[in-house]
């Protein structure tokens, strides 16, 4: 567990470093819980995932966030909505192109880009991988309100927002 207790156990020179009660103190705390949350949800779902599809995170994401597109996306603006480095998501597009479950095609507006577009195998697979993730994460959250996961929501994309502006 890597919560505040845990943490208390082991950061005995924290106070050093942080005035207990302060709003460094809070955003500390905040921030970095924000991190282990992410990298142990990061990890706990791309394992249950991987052991019932096969699909690693960078394919199955890559996916879903083609599914939820209408229609054909810049390879750039795919890596922008992903949050990715525009290289390693060629790694990833070309894997899943050539496994058929994405196609590029140049984009007319620009003959410099590719624009992608799931195939109804790569929405099959998708498929597959939301059967897994939407029981998984519901499991995950059930003990939090509706009102408590709109709030944590709102709050986690104004820091995104705030983050990206930064």
């Amino acid at each position: 567990m890597s919560g505040k207790g845990e943490f208390d156990s082991w950061a005995m020179r924290f106070g050093e470093f942080y005035a207990e009660g302060s709003r460094a103190e809070l955003e500390f705390r905040f921030s970095r819980l924000l991190i282990l949350a992410a990298r142990r949800w990061s990890s706990y779902i791309d394992e249950a995932i991987r052991e019932k599809t096969g699909q690693p995170r960078a394919r199955w994401q890559t996916l879903a966030a083609l599914a939820f597109s209408d229609g054909p996306i810049a390879t750039i603006e795919l890596a922008e909505r992903m949050a990715v480095q525009w290289p390693s998501l060629i790694r990833t597009l070309d894997g899943l192109e050539a496994e058929g479950l994405v196609e590029r095609r140049i984009n007319p507006a620009d003959k410099r880009s590719r624009r992608v577009t799931i195939t109804d195998k790569g929405l099959a697979v998708f498929r597959e991988v939301k059967a897994v993730l939407d029981p998984t994460r519901a499991a995950l959250l059930e003990g939090f309100s509706e009102a408590e996961l709109g709030a944590a929501e709102r709050m986690l994309d104004r820091f995104f927002t705030a983050i990206g502006e930064g």
